[in-house]
């Protein structure tokens, strides 16, 4: 895809006040009002029911849970699955979860058990490959280099660009340009800037810095959800609002996304 760069950065600074308006917009009449209270909620009369009988049995592993059980990611026998709501999600999620992260607290669970077929859990040290996808794969965690949401586009359209720069390079070694030609970097899967999967991390705050650092991270786009405030009620303690649970970021970023959606950020 051919790029005017002094007509696509006047375009980008429009987009980027259009976003902006909305979203202080927002941000003002979330701050009055419940930020849930627009959710599409699903009959909890069979969560209710289950509460009133008590624990009962995983139908994979046979242990005993209340509602669902973290291990299997299943609801448990007294919730028939077919009265849990199944999402479709615009794009695919990877968590990636610290191993001394309690099971029954992690809130990743509930992303897998309402998007089964969208959402994928990892524990440490077991982490995707992500290294020939990095112009389609981004990380949400705070930090000094992240980037705000409605900058993704851009940042990985200039991914894209230094993969073509690279395989053009004349003083690169032959071998080296027809490896990366093998590897399938060509231009039909680089015409469009992609978002196809995100990635989060579950865990505590003080266990991140293990995964974050992990050297199979560190080449994917980092951004951070800087506008949001936690409603989770375990918020730990000594730790910004702005500190999310797994869920809640999850959540938060793809109600971003689908803004963007008929804007910037392509996702197929």
């Amino acid at each position: 895809m051919s790029l005017n760069t002094p007509i696509f950065l006047k375009e980008r600074e429009e987009d980027n006040s259009k976003f902006e308006e909305i979203q202080q917009s927002q941000t003002t009449s979330i701050a009055a009002e419940d930020p849930l209270q627009n959710l599409c909620l699903a009959s909890q009369e069979v969560l209710q029911k289950a509460q009133q009988n008590g624990r009962s049995r995983c139908l994979k592993c046979g242990g005993s849970r209340m509602f669902y059980c973290y291990t299997c990611y299943v609801p448990v026998e007294n919730v028939p699955i077919e009265h849990i709501p199944c999402v479709k999600l615009p794009l695919e999620i990877d968590i990636i979860k610290h191993p001394n992260e309690t099971d029954g607290k992690s809130t990743a669970v509930h992303a897998k058990l309402l998007a089964p077929e969208f959402v994928n859990i990892y524990t440490y040290p077991c982490i995707p490959e992500y290294e020939e996808k990095d112009h389609e794969v981004a990380l949400v965690f705070p930090g000094p280099k992240s980037v705000s949401v409605k900058d993704i586009s851009f940042h990985l359209q200039k991914r894209i660009q230094n993969v073509r720069s690279k395989n053009d390079d004349p003083d690169k070694p032959s071998i080296k340009r027809k490896k990366t030609e093998e590897q399938g970097l060509n231009d039909s899967k680089c015409e469009d800037t992609t978002l196809k999967k995100i990635v989060f991390i579950d865990s505590t705050w003080n266990q991140t810095n293990k995964i974050f650092t992990d050297e199979r991270l560190q080449g994917l786009l980092q951004v951070e959800l800087k506008t949001r405030k936690t409603c989770f009620w375990r918020h730990q303690k000594g730790k910004p609002d702005t500190f999310l649970s797994t869920i809640e970021a999850i959540y938060y970023f793809l109600s971003y996304v689908s803004f963007f959606i008929s804007e910037e950020i392509v996702i197929q």
